[in-house]
C-alpha cells in the first residue's frame, strides 16, 4: 500500500512540473492597414498591414481584397514588421480591404477594421479663388493666376471666366502647379473672376469663388491704394496698413472713418507712410484711404471695417436641455453655430455652453461657462477633449452694449458668469485672443433654454464692440 501511494506522489509532481512548463498560446492583435483612399482603375496600389503578437511570435496575414480575390496566407514575418502588398482594381467602385494574422502557433487574430479605396476617374478639385488686382481699367492687360489640385494627380487646364466672357481652356499643367494668364477688361464694372478646371479625360471640377474685380476709368486703378487691412495696435487702437498704387507714386495718404451708424466718410489723418494707428475714442466703422497727388485724389476701392458681427438672438439649450448646447463663433465670418458638445469633433468648435452646474436644468441659476469646465460639469455627458478655453467678465453697471468690452484681465475674467439679472451683458474673451459681447434677455428653468444675442469683434485683440 506505502509503495503505491509512492507511485502516485511521484507521478503528481512530475504532472505538475509538467503543467509548469507550459504556457497559453495567445492570438496576435487584428492589424492596422493603410492605403490609398482613392485610384485610378488597373493602377498599382500599396497597402500595409501590421500586427503584434503578445507571445512575440513570427506572423502570416491574410488580406481581404474585397472584390473576389482568393485569400492565402503570406509567408511569415517578425513580429510587429509590416507586411506589404500591392493589388489593383481593373473596375470602378468601392472596395473595402481588410486583414487577419495568425502566429507560429496557428492562433489567428480577428478581422482589422476595414479601409475603403474609390476606384474610378474623379474630376479636379475646385480651384482655389484667382489671385490678381482687384482694382483695374479698361484697356491695360493684367496677369491672373488660378490652381487645382487632381485627387489622382493628373495634369490639370484651367480656365477663367471674367465675368463678362468666358476664357480659353489653358495648356495642361501638374496638379497643384499654378496657371498665369491675362486678360483686358474693355467696359468699366463690376466684374466676378472664376476658374475651374478639367482632366485630361474631359472631367471638370465646379467653378471656384469669385474674385470681385472693379474697373474704373483709364488712368485711376493704377494710382488707387489697395489691400487694406486691419489689425490691432492696442486693444482699442486701430493699425491700418495698405499696398502701394501699383503704377504712380502719391505724395501722401489720407485715411478716412465713417462711424458705424454714420453716412458719411471724415478724414482721421494722414500720412506718407503705408500704414497709420487710429485711436477710434470706443467707437467701430469702416476705413478708407485716399492716395494725394498734386491735385488729384484717388480713394480706395475697399472699405474693412470693425463693426462686430451680430448673431441676432439664439435660443440655446442648457448643457442637460434638448438640443445642441455649443456656442461657436467663425473666425472669418462671425457666424454661429451651435454644436453637439457630446461629440468630440466639436471640442476645437465651441466658445462656451450654458449651464447650471447641475444635473437636470432646473436651475435656479444659469451661467456662461468655458467649455474645458463641460467635461467635469456635474450635468455629465461631455467626453474629454480639447475643449477651448473662454473667460468671461461682468461689464461696469453704468456701462451700455456699445461701450467697449473691459481690458483683459486674468484677475477679471473668469471661466464662469452667472446670469444673476435680466438682461446682463457678458464681455467673452477666447483663448486665441478674440473678443464678444453676449447680452442674455431671457433665461427658462421650465424649458431649459436661454436666450441669448452676441456681437463677435473679427479683429482678434481689439475690444471695440460698438454696434
Amino acid at each position: 500500500m506505502s509503495r503505491l501511494l509512492g507511485f502516485a506522489a511521484v507521478a503528481g509532481v512530475l504532472m505538475a512540473l509538467a503543467g509548469a512548463g507550459c504556457k497559453k498560446n495567445s492570438a496576435p492583435e487584428p492589424p492596422q492597414v493603410q492605403g490609398p483612399a482613392v485610384a485610378k482603375p488597373g493602377a498599382t496600389l500599396t497597402f500595409g498591414f501590421t500586427s503584434t503578437d503578445p507571445d512575440g511570435d513570427d506572423l502570416w496575414y491574410m488580406v481581404s481584397w474585397g472584390d473576389g480575390t482568393p485569400m492565402v496566407w503570406s509567408s511569415g514575418r517578425p513580429n510587429g514588421a509590416q507586411y506589404v502588398q500591392t493589388h489593383s482594381y481593373p473596375d470602378s467602385g468601392a472596395y473595402f480591404i481588410k486583414a487577419k494574422a495568425k502566429d507560429s502557433n496557428q492562433a489567428e487574430s480577428g478581422w482589422s477594421d476595414s479601409i475603403q479605396v474609390a476606384v474610378g476617374y474623379l474630376p479636379p478639385n475646385r480651384p482655389a479663388r484667382p489671385v490678381g488686382l482687384t482694382a483695374c481699367t479698361t484697356g491695360v492687360v493684367y496677369t491672373y493666376s488660378a490652381k487645382a489640385i487632381h485627387p489622382l494627380g493628373d495634369n490639370v487646364a484651367i480656365q477663367f471666366s471674367w465675368g463678362d466672357t468666358l476664357g480659353d481652356w489653358g495648356p495642361m499643367v501638374p496638379s497643384g502647379d499654378l496657371f498665369q494668364t491675362t486678360h483686358v477688361f474693355d467696359t468699366m464694372g463690376t466684374y466676378m473672376v472664376a476658374a475651374r478646371a478639367r482632366d485630361e479625360r474631359g472631367l471638370m471640377s465646379a467653378w471656384s469663388e469669385s474674385l470681385k474685380v472693379v474697373v474704373g476709368p483709364a488712368g485711376n486703378p493704377g494710382r488707387v491704394p489697395h489691400d487694406i487691412t486691419l489689425a490691432a495696435a492696442t486693444d482699442t487702437t486701430v493699425y491700418i496698413s495698405w499696398s502701394a498704387p501699383t503704377d504712380s507714386v502719391p505724395s501722401r495718404y489720407v485715411i478716412s472713418f465713417q462711424e458705424t451708424g454714420a453716412s458719411q466718410f471724415d478724414s482721421v489723418g494722414g500720412t506718407p507712410a503705408l500704414n497709420f494707428v487710429h485711436e477710434p475714442a470706443g467707437r467701430t466703422g469702416q476705413y478708407e484711404v485716399t492716395a494725394v497727388y498734386t491735385s488729384t485724389r484717388y480713394a480706395s476701392t475697399e472699405t474693412p471695417g470693425t463693426t462686430p458681427i451680430d448673431a441676432g438672438v439664439l435660443r440655446i439649450p442648457e448643457l442637460n436641455g434638448t438640443g445642441d448646447a455649443g456656442y461657436g463663433w467663425d473666425r472669418t465670418t462671425g457666424a454661429v453655430t451651435l454644436y453637439d458638445m457630446t461629440v468630440v469633433d466639436s471640442a476645437p468648435k465651441v466658445d462656451f455652453y450654458v449651464t447650471d452646474f447641475a444635473q437636470g436644468f432646473a436651475g435656479p441659476l444659469y451661467s456662461l461657462a468655458s467649455p474645458f469646465l463641460a467635461p467635469s460639469d456635474p450635468g455629465g455627458g461631455i467626453p474629454q477633449a480639447n475643449w477651448h478655453i473662454t473667460e468671461f467678465a461682468y461689464l461696469d453697471s453704468a456701462a451700455t452694449e456699445s461701450d467697449p468690452l473691459p481690458h483683459y484681465l486674468q484677475s477679471r475674467y473668469a471661466s464662469s458668469r452667472a446670469i444673476d439679472s435680466l438682461p446682463i451683458l457678458i464681455a467673452c474673451h477666447t483663448e486665441d485672443g478674440y473678443f464678444a459681447m453676449a447680452k442674455t434677455t431671457d433665461v427658462d428653468t421650465v424649458n431649459g433654454t436661454a436666450d441669448i444675442e452676441t456681437w463677435f469683434q473679427l479683429i482678434p485683440n481689439l475690444r471695440l464692440i460698438e454696434h
